[in-house]
């Protein structure tokens, strides 16, 4: 007899083995039962698959481990967990992010029943490359207008929506991209939302959030899908993206000066410290972003 499973939790890897035991503890940890945790790894070369057979082979029977090995960008293996679910609920993790306490699905799963919503998200916390809190956010009240042509304040880790809404977004699922699936989904369903703390979500130098230039071309990804989905030509997105190319190019105009005095220092027999005022000028890029 197949097992029935309440929920179902994707998670892309790749080279993941500082992160991925925080993020399994925080489903290990989860007072509802019944959860399959699929894993698309991108064949790893350091110690995440071992990591996560450890956990595996803990054979716990409330709790299904499917490691599943695909090259794929983490958009499509999301994308391609999603197809392979089994669960009633679903919803997608980073390697380095985590469900906030031991009792965010069974809070998840209690909202549901008490609602006919087919989608939930809510508030998130922020931290740290060393787990320190940096930031609550709290989920605002759904607006679409506001979701096409000022920015996207909906976590991805703090989204759940049943898989019975499967076969009316299935196209956007394959796209991979979160922000495509809320825009779809959100056309034809009514997005429940909970000022709860689902998740907490990590920034550091190598996450989307924390590098520089993903960010650029993630925020020229947003505008391309808000346009795509009855956004207005020149919104926020586009501002942003306008933005952020300037500073860009002022970072590099910059970064060519200081190599020029650097060249000129040593004909001097000056020292110019040029990484940290590289840093210097990336973290004044982003607080103006």
């Amino acid at each position: 007899m197949k097992m029935k499973y309440n929920f179902s939790i994707v998670i892309p890897t790749k080279n993941e083995e500082k992160n991925i035991k925080a993020c399994m503890e925080s489903i290990f940890s989860q007072k509802q039962k019944q959860i399959e945790i699929l894993i698309i790894d991108a064949f790893s070369s350091d110690n995440t698959v071992k990591h996560l057979k450890d956990y595996k082979n803990r054979n716990r029977k409330d709790i299904s481990i499917k490691i599943i090995q695909k090259k794929l960008p983490a958009e499509k293996a999301i994308a391609y967990g999603i197809h392979e679910s089994k669960g009633d609920i679903i919803s997608f993790l980073g390697a380095d992010d985590r469900l906030y306490n031991k009792n965010t699905l069974s809070n998840v799963s209690k909202i549901f029943k008490t609602n006919n919503e087919k989608i939930l998200y809510g508030s998130y916390l922020i931290i740290d490359e060393e787990d320190r809190p940096i930031k609550k956010v709290i989920s605002k009240k759904f607006n679409r207008d506001d979701l096409l042509n000022d920015g996207n304040y909906i976590c991805a880790t703090s989204l759940f929506f049943k898989k019975s809404i499967f076969q009316i977004i299935k196209k956007n699922i394959d796209d991979g991209y979160d922000f495509a699936f809320i825009l779809k989904s959100s056309k034809y369903l009514k997005y429940l939302r909970t000022k709860k703390i689902l998740s907490k979500f990590k920034i550091h130098p190598m996450s989307n959030s924390g590098n520089f230039y993903k960010n650029i071309l993630n925020i020229k990804k947003d505008y391309i899908i808000s346009k795509k989905y009855g956004g207005r030509k020149y919104n926020n997105y586009h501002r942003r993206y306008l933005l952020i190319k300037t500073l860009d190019l002022f970072n590099l105009l910059w970064l060519g000066e200081l190599k020029r005095k650097i060249s000129m220092s040593k004909l001097l027999g000056r020292n110019i410290d040029f990484k940290r005022k590289s840093v210097d000028v990336q973290e004044r890029i982003k607080q103006k972003v």
